[in-house]
């Protein structure tokens, strides 16, 4: 049998309970005549194979399946509801756009554990298209920014501006630059990571902003600052030599920049802000009485 997902089952555990082929998005699993689950015969991934999600090995209540390799013994544990729900909420509730940043490097190792955690973030069919053009080198950083700063600073003195914003609004930026943010293009940030996919296939557009999400939370959770940035994508539009620098195909969609580095500036609470009710639209569907 072709096993390229590596499919294996303890069947001295497997209990028939079925739960793997049910939670199965690619429907390929099934609970054979011995009451063991089996993989039918695929011969690639996606659609109409395996998705590549792991949800089988995650759900077998006896860890009894392995795929691709990974144990169930590697996996972590499921955190109760009473647990994770605080600080979850402590977690959204205290994220800030960091617009300060320390020359202080992060380790390689936290910021590749980071990446490696942005594969269970939610995308389109689990096609795992987004790619990550990363800086994580502060000298390298500075390097690029310069370039950058140099060019979108050459272009405003010729009147060219990034999409949206006009003379005054640049000056707005730039005056911003004596307070808030020492550097209008990418705020200081020692770091930057750009996700990016495919157009044409798959949800690209949604896929990009999800993880873009995911990795601003995994900053907060690590005492990391993280700011999104729409401004730079703009300013590198109008700059095709240096855009070109970061190798992100013409054909990718980018939405978002993320600049990442330990804080400055330390907050000493959450924020209360919330959803008005006017914002929440709450609809009812009134079932049609039989005749």
């Amino acid at each position: 049998m072709n096993n390229i997902a590596q499919f294996y089952v303890d069947e001295s555990r497997c209990i028939g309970c079925g739960l793997c082929m049910k939670v199965c998005p690619g429907g390929i699993l099934r609970v054979n005549d011995q009451r063991k689950a089996e993989m039918q015969p695929i011969d690639g991934f996606g659609w109409n194979g395996c998705w590549k999600c792991e949800h089988c090995l995650a759900v077998c209540p006896k860890g009894a399946i392995s795929i691709f390799g990974k144990s169930p013994e590697n996996s972590l544990p499921p955190i109760k509801a009473d647990t994770a729900a605080p600080v979850l909420d402590a977690l959204i509730m205290n994220r800030h756009s960091c617009r300060r940043f320390l020359k202080k490097d992060v380790a390689p190792e936290l910021i590749n554990a980071m990446l490696q955690m942005l594969g269970n973030a939610p995308n389109g069919g689990n096609k795992q298209q987004v790619a990550f053009t990363l800086i994580d080198d502060r000298t390298q950083m500075e390097r690029f920014r310069t370039l950058a700063y140099g060019e979108m600073e050459r272009l405003a003195a010729e009147g060219v501006y990034p999409a949206g914003f006009d003379r005054a609004s640049y000056e707005d930026m730039k005056h911003w630059e004596k307070t808030v943010r020492p550097d209008m293009l990418f705020c200081g940030a020692p770091y930057l990571l750009i996700p990016h996919a495919p157009l044409g296939r798959g949800e690209p557009v949604e896929d990009v902003m999800v993880a873009a999400a995911y990795f601003e939370l995994l900053c907060a959770s690590r005492g990391l600052g993280c700011v999104m940035m729409t401004f730079p994508k703009d300013v590198l539009n109008t700059m095709p030599r240096i855009r070109a620098l970061l190798q992100i195909p013409e054909d990718h969609y980018i939405g978002v920049m993320l600049g990442f580095g330990w804080p400055e500036i330390r907050y000493a609470r959450g924020t209360q802000r919330g959803v008005e009710e006017a914002r929440i639209h709450r609809l009812r569907f009134e079932m049609e009485e039989s005749k």
